[in-house]
């Protein structure tokens, strides 16, 4: 039975993976271990599971089905392990994480915490460039920001993502506090893009009730947040960025919110799996922190100054440029 389950479970990453070698690699098996225990299932089922070329490997109409059932099988007894034992006491083992830079930087303060709570899980975070392929990377759970659009992985929210709008008092006293978005067509404005093919994101407002994106006449970008902020505090225009990460700086008053009433739609932060049967009880520990970690980061709008309230007051709601 025990063979059974292991050859269940390299057919299942050999078809993630589409490739033998790669998903022997991930698995931490030898790849000719990994053939052998194929060639096995397939003689056991008396079936041919997978078509082989030099560049692919891709399941049969028959490897499809049982791939399908694989899943259900591994994933019904990983819930086994977690209702029969403590999933604090059982989680071990290793898990690549990736991480966007600005959220695992706000995280730091908690992994002590997490490697003190769970001794055995052994963490390796990347926070690359460009979003990975789950399956093809080896990545056991990233976390992803706004809504998702792939279907085949598995996710779970563990928090919210919320812009706002600043600038440093230094540049408002210059150039004055735009009122509403149509004045931001007057203001220097900086970028945050995409860093998979370099498009500035467009300014984000909830107006009348309902989202809208804005283009603002930029001159600069950047796919680093650390250096959209780092530019912000040094009076180079307005700005979109994350309310935890510019909290300090309200809070010091070398940044200001402005727009405040017309702040965008808060974008939802995922953990994303591609397959539950890797939720082990490791993941499962770890998503549960995560959630708890990014629940502490909430940054509390800094108190209004008395004269920042008379100014709030009288503010007018946000227009429609």
């Amino acid at each position: 039975m025990e063979r059974m389950l292991q050859a269940m479970e390299v057919f299942a990453r050999i078809v993630e993976c589409e490739n033998f070698t790669r998903a022997s690699s991930l698995l931490g098996i030898p790849k000719a271990s990994a053939s052998l225990l194929i060639q096995q299932l397939e003689v056991h089922l008396q079936v041919k599971l997978l078509h082989r070329t030099t560049r692919q490997v891709r399941p049969t109409p028959a490897g499809m089905t049982f791939y399908e059932h694989c899943l259900k099988i591994l994933l019904d007894i990983t819930d086994l392990k977690s209702k029969i034992g403590s999933a604090a006491e059982q989680a071990s083992g290793r898990l690549r994480v990736e991480l966007p830079g600005d959220i695992a930087r706000q995280l730091m303060p908690y992994m002590a915490r997490f490697r003190l709570q769970y001794p055995d899980v052994s963490l390796q975070i990347s926070t690359p460039r460009h979003s990975s392929n789950l399956i093809r990377d080896g990545i056991d759970c990233a976390v992803r920001l706004g809504d998702l659009e792939d279907s085949i992985h598995f996710s779970r929210q563990v928090g919210t993502y919320q812009l706002i709008t600043v600038a440093s008092r230094l540049y408002l006293s210059r150039h004055g506090c735009p009122e509403t978005v149509q004045n931001l067509s007057a203001h220097r404005t900086a970028h945050a893009s995409h860093q998979s093919d370099s498009r500035p994101w467009e300014f984000g407002f909830a107006l009348d009730g309902r989202s809208t994106r804005h283009r603002m006449p930029e001159s600069i970008a950047f796919d680093d947040m650390d250096l959209l902020l780092q530019y912000g505090l040094q009076n180079g225009g307005v700005i979109q960025v994350w309310d935890t990460v510019a909290a300090p700086y309200l809070a010091s008053g070398r940044l200001k919110e402005v727009l405040a009433h017309c702040r965008p739609r808060a974008r939802p932060i995922h953990a994303v799996y591609a397959c539950r049967t890797r939720e082990s009880m490791a993941l499962r520990v770890f998503v549960d922190w995560l959630s708890s970690a990014l629940e502490d980061t909430i940054a509390p709008r800094p108190p209004a100054t008395a004269a920042e309230e008379r100014t709030d007051t009288a503010e007018p709601a946000c227009a429609l440029p």
